[in-house]
Formats: structure tokens, C-alpha cells, sequence
């Protein structure tokens, strides 16, 4: 690479592996160089993957071994998505034909520190010292060994209250509903200040641990939620992997949750299929809970289309032509700006089956103008492979810079592409906000929440539709689903999001106290929810005499009639009606508890939305039981008073059954 670029651009190992090649101006390389280093890329078994190569190459570069641990730094060698710590340790996933106690009692005889061990996916997550993995991926029960599949928050950084706008403040005041006798999970990065935020006062004593991670996105998560529902029970687990994600819906689902909120993306998990991610939590939902999830700040940053070639009928140029797909003037260029001192991770899928890949698409990231690669990515699919690339850059320059991105049909028939970035920086060209919504949030099961500011959706916010081309697959093992040649049919376009909420919110987070992104709206429509179970449940109490809590628990509602109530009281922005960039709108708590009781008074209570609230009024016209312009005039009105001052200490007895049940 040009010397004056070297200090510019530095290569980030991706999960799938850069080929590691050294730049070479040549037209060549930007045609077929990435299949030839995928062979000659020094690793040492084709069962470790190119990026865990690399680091231990790297790592035995500078001599290190288990008799030379003392060499500072070591854990630098770590990227976005290879961890190294101090002792030479490496996070895998050790994907198994079969765990089993034999073959654990093997890897631990290797030194494995495990952290999680999922037999019905046959993967396990830990730590192995990095000169026994060559080792490790010999023993005959070990197909591959993989870094994690890390995900990604969805986080920004600025500020406003969604409290308030929600009308969140109000259904408390008036109708005495904070999500008492609800039990809302979090599962984010960490929640480093936990303490601190429960010493001040802005959160309970008490939040139920299953594995507090690393960072502090989820103490923000968890502040938000209660500063909406502060009567609601909390619990949090982190979700840093895919493997972590699952086990964490196991642990929500084994200690009573309601409702599981996450701000975590996994961009190794399928763009146009649900992926092991997606199909945890749909189990969840098919168990009773209410699962909410950002979905994602891709409006600016996400392309899409299918290949064209630059070249029709010359089979040594099979370069993708970003132009032609655009209906712009030919150009097999996309141009990427990084700020000073950013890094970005480009991922590259395309409409194949997971495990099923027989459509060869290699990536490149280049020097704008030359044919200089700045890193690669170059996988071989031949049948029974996954349809993903990925490369990185980082700018250790003091000023912006470029890149361009090239993508090369190797060998295979035209796909649908898709591209996104984890990182810094912005697409320069051919953005396609579009079709921005994947992995779990796109599952019709999980409510996906876009992000709004002073009403309009933000100018981040991802957009739906997601498109899905194949069946559900298990992503974290390995699977042969046959090979797929011709070009893939949608299956189903999905509408997405489902709802937004505002974003922009405060907290007393180290980091976060400007908190944007979806991830700052997800637990807004959580909180809501927790408040719209409090309401459904306690308009399902009869008063009968023979009426008991237990019976009442009993016959909970459904994950979808929350839905329903949260969607059909929305406030409505943009095109009228439901839409792929808002969804249903943005969330109204107050509107959504009003009719959610609806159910104490029967028909003709009076109760309904209340338009004057930021309420559409889908819930039906009238005004509030308790609003300050005076009560509505129907027979029952003080009894009904009398039950929600009542509600508080109701729910704190459906918590304790519940508890024991």
C-alpha cells in the first residue's frame, strides 16, 4: 500500500476473515485475487476461520507463547470482532457434532474457560489459549472454530424526554397504572453502573442479574424503563454474542419476564432469513412474552439491489455495477467517508440460503480511484457454504477519508446484494434507506421500534419493509441445505417497523446521558407495554364473588393483544395509516391504558382515546375518568375511582402469586 495511505487505513480482522493480502495496484486483483489468497492465506486448518488465523499469526509474530505472557498489550491485537486478552486467550465459538461430557472434559484438558454451552445448537462459547486451537480443531468431534458472532448496539448521542410525550406521566396520575405486577427483561451490552444508578434513586433496589456483561447501554435501557413503569420488576442479561442472546431469553423465560426489550444487532445472523437470533425470540413469544427491539439506525447507511453485471458477456469482469442498479451512469464504485480516527465493519450478504451458499461474491474496500485493495474478503461458497462477506477499515489519520467499495461475482447466477455498516462514517452514494430491517427484528412476532424526535420519524431510523427470501435456519452451526443457483423469489416482504417511540432521552448514565438511536426507543414502547399488561390485566378482574387472582392470572393475554393496543392507539405520522418508516405510529401510553381499561367499565363507559393527549382516537372518542376538566358523567364513575386507587396494591398481591406459582 502507498506509504502516504498507510497512515490513513488500517486493516480490522472481520468474523468471516480477510484473506490478508498485501495491496497490489493491478486490475487483476480487484477480479480475481481474492480466490486465489483465499487459499494461499496462511491459515493453518481449514477448520479455523481466516480471522482467528490471523491473530494467532500475529500473535506468534511477536513470539508469544505460554512461557512469554508478559508482553504489555497483548489484548490490542483485539478488533470489533476478535477478542484477545492479556494471557494470549481467545473468545471462540467451537462449533461440535456432538458436545457431550467427553468432548467437554477434551477441550477443557486444552485449556477452555467456557461461558456458554448450548447442546441443542452444538456450539460452545469460550476462551482457548491461542496455541492450542490448531489443536482443538483436530479432535474429530470439532467441525470449525469460529470467533463469536458479536452483536452491535444501536446506539447515538443527543437529547428530550419521551415520558412526557408518551403521556406516560399522565396514565400514572390518572388511572394509577406503573406497571406494578409486570416483569420487564433488558438485554443489551452491560450494566457497568448499575450501582450507581440504583444509590441515586433511578432504579429499584433491586434488579434480578443473570450475566450483568460488559459496557452500560443496558443501565440506560433500564433507567428508561422505569422512569415510564416504576412499579415494574426489572431483570437483566447480556446479549455481547449470539450465544449470550439465546441464553438470555432462556433465562427471562425461567424467571417470570413479561416483556424482553433488546438494542443488540448480530450482523453475522441472515439478511433475508429468520436466523437461530430471530427464532429465540419468536419462541419467546410463542411462551406468552412481549418481545420489543430497536430496529436499527440504518436509514443512511444500508445498500441494496440486485447484481448487475458491469460487463455483460465478458467473464473476466463480473464486478457489480452500483450505477446500472441505481439507473445512474455505470460506475462499479460506492463510495464510503470515514471521520478522523473511525472504523467501520462492511458486511456483504447476498439472497442465498444460509449454509446453502453456492453463489461466490467476493468483497473488496479500495483506495478511491485506484485499484488498491485496503482489505478483502474472500470465502468460498461451492454448496454448502453461508452467503457473507466482511472486511473492515479504520482511519488513524487526523482527517476525514474515503474508501470505495467493489463487489465481484466470482461464479454463481445474479443475487439479491445487501450491505451494512458497523461503525463510524457515512455512505457517500447509493443509499438505499429502504429494506434497512433485519435478523430478529423483522420476525412478524417481534415488535420492532423505529425512533422519533419533535414528532417525525428521525433521520436515522431504519426502514421497512424486510424482505425474506428462505425458510428459518440454524446460523451458528454447521448445516447442509442443499445449493441455490438460480436467482432467489421473495417469500414475504414484511411490513416493519411495527411502532416508534420517541428517542433523544436522558439518563444518568456515563455515556449516555444524551442517549439517541432506536436503542433509546425500544424501551420506551417496553415501558408502555408493561403499562398496557397492568391495565389489560386488571380490567380482566371480575368482581364477582367467586372472582381470584389465581383464576385471573390464568387467563393472561396474549403478546398480541398488546400489540394490537399499543398499534391501534398510536399517534399517526407520515402517510396516513400504517407505513414502513413509522409503522403504526408513534407509541401514546396514555390512549393505550384508557382503552386497556375499557374492559372495567364495558361498552359505553365513555372511556376512549384522548385526542387531546397526542391520541389518534382510535380507541374511541370521550374524554378520561379522571381528567382535570371533570369526570365523565356515567353511574359507576366512583366505584371505578375507588378500584384504580386500588390497582397499585392489587398487582403487588398478582406478583407475589405469581411469584409462586
Amino acid at each position: 500500500m502507498n506509504k502516504t495511505l498507510l497512515t490513513v487505513f488500517a486493516v480490522i480482522l472481520g468474523v468471516y476473515g480477510s484473506t490478508g493480502v498485501q495491496a497490489e495496484d493491478s486490475e487483476q486483483v480487484l477480479k480475481r485475487i481474492g480466490y486465489e489468497s483465499s487459499e494461499d492465506g496462511g491459515i493453518r486448518s481449514g477448520k479455523i476461520n481466516p480471522a482467528l488465523g490471523e491473530v494467532i499469526d500475529e500473535i506468534e509474530r511477536i513470539n508469544v507463547s505460554r512461557d512469554n505472557l508478559d508482553v504489555s498489550g497483548l489484548e490490542e491485537l483485539s478488533t470489533r470482532l476478535v477478542k484477545v486478552d492479556s494471557e494470549g486467550m481467545i473468545e471462540v465459538y467451537i462449533h461440535c457434532n456432538e458436545v457431550g461430557q467427553e468432548n467437554l472434559s477434551n477441550l477443557m484438558d486444552l485449556g477452555l474457560e467456557t461461558e456458554v454451552i448450548n447442546d441443542n445448537l452444538k456450539i460452545i462459547q469460550g476462551w482457548l489459549p491461542h496455541d492450542v486451537i490448531e489443536e482443538a480443531s483436530e479432535l474429530g468431534f470439532v467441525d470449525k472454530i469460529t470467533p463469536p458472532s458479536y452483536g452491535h448496539t444501536r446506539v447515538g448521542s443527543v437529547t428530550a424526554e419521551a415520558d412526557s410525550i408518551i403521556g406516560a406521566d399522565q396514565a400514572r396520575a390518572e388511572f394509577g397504572i406503573d406497571g406494578s405486577g409486570v416483569k420487564v427483561g433488558v438485554i443489551s451490552d452491560g450494566v457497568a453502573s448499575l450501582g450507581n444508578s440504583q444509590a441515586s434513586g433511578d432504579l429499584p433496589s433491586f434488579v434480578q442479574i443473570g450475566d450483568a456483561g460488559s459496557g452500560d447501554e443496558g443501565t440506560a435501557l433500564l433507567e428508561i424503563i422505569h422512569d415510564i413503569a416504576p412499579g415494574a420488576d426489572l431483570a437483566f442479561h447480556t446479549g455481547n454474542s449470539t450465544m449470550k442472546f439465546i441464553e438470555a431469553v432462556e433465562f427471562f423465560s425461567n424467571n417470570g419476564v413479561d416483556i424482553i426489550v433488546d438494542d443488540i444487532g448480530y450482523l453475522s445472523e441472515p439478511f433475508f432469513q429468520d436466523g437461530s437470533v430471530a427464532q429465540a425470540a419468536a419462541d419467546a413469544v410463542k411462551q406468552g412474552k412481549v418481545f420489543v427491539s430497536a430496529a436499527g439506525n440504518d436509514q443512511l447507511r444500508h445498500y441494496q439491489a440486485l447484481y448487475t453485471d458491469i460487463e455483460p458477456g465478458d467473464d473476466d469482469s463480473e464486478n457489480h455495477d452500483f450505477g446500472a442498479a441505481a439507473g445512474e451512469a455505470s460506475t462499479n464504485r460506492m463510495s464510503y467517508l470515514l471521520p478522523a480516527g473511525g472504523e467501520v465493519v462492511v458486511i456483504l450478504q447476498w439472497s442465498d440460503a444460509f449454509g446453502g451458499s453456492s453463489n461466490d461474491y467476493d468483497l473488496f474496500l479500495v483506495e478511491p480511484g485506484t485499484t488498491t485493495v485496503i482489505d478483502s474478503s474472500t470465502i468460498i461458497q461451492n454448496g454448502n457454504d453461508d452467503p457473507i462477506e466482511i472486511a473492515a477499515v479504520e482511519n488513524n489519520g487526523g482527517v476525514s477519508a474515503a474508501f470505495e467499495i467493489v463487489i465481484d461475482k466470482f461464479s454463481g447466477e445474479e443475487q439479491t446484494l445487501e450491505i451494512f455498516f458497523n461503525g463510524n462514517g457515512t455512505l457517500q452514494e447509493f443509499n438505499v434507506p429502504e429494506d434497512a430491517i433485519f435478523g430478529h427484528p423483522a420476525h412478524p412476532d417481534v415488535i420492532a421500534v423505529g425512533a422519533t424526535f419533535n414528532g417525525e420519524i428521525d433521520f436515522f431510523s431504519s426502514f421497512g419493509p424486510s424482505s425474506i427470501f428462505f425458510d428459518p435456519v440454524v446460523t451458528v452451526s454447521s448445516i447442509d441445505t442443499g445449493s441455490s443457483l438460480k436467482a432467489a423469489t421473495l417469500l414475504e416482504a414484511r411490513p416493519k417497523p411495527d411502532i416508534s417511540a420517541p428517542n433523544r432521552t436522558s439518563t444518568t448514565v456515563p455515556g449516555f446521558t444524551d442517549f439517541f438511536g432506536t436503542s433509546a426507543a425500544a424501551p420506551v414502547v417496553a415501558a408502555a407495554a408493561a403499562l398496557v399488561y397492568q391495565a389489560v390485566e386488571f380490567a380482566n378482574l371480575t368482581l364477582t364473588s367467586g372472582q381470584t387472582i389465581e383464576s385471573a392470572i390464568a387467563a393472561r393475554q396474549t403478546p398480541q393483544e398488546i400489540l394490537d393496543i399499543l398499534m391501534d392507539t398510536a399517534t399517526d405520522i407520515g402517510p396516513p395509516g400504517f407505513d414502513n418508516t413509522s409503522g403504526a405510529g408513534i407509541v401514546d401510553a396514555f390512549a393505550a391504558v384508557d382503552v386497556a381499561l375499557q374492559g372495567l367499565a364495558g361498552p359505553g363507559s365513555g372511556l376512549g382515546g384522548n385526542p387531546g393527549n397526542g391520541g389518534n382516537g382510535n380507541g374511541g372518542g370521550g374524554c378520561s375518568l379522571l381528567s382535570g376538566a371533570g369526570m365523565s358523567p356515567y353511574s359507576g364513575t366512583v366505584m371505578f375511582n375507588i378500584l384504580i386507587l386500588l390497582i397499585p396494591a392489587i398487582f403487588v398481591a398478582l406478583s407475589f402469586v405469581r411469584k409462586r406459582i
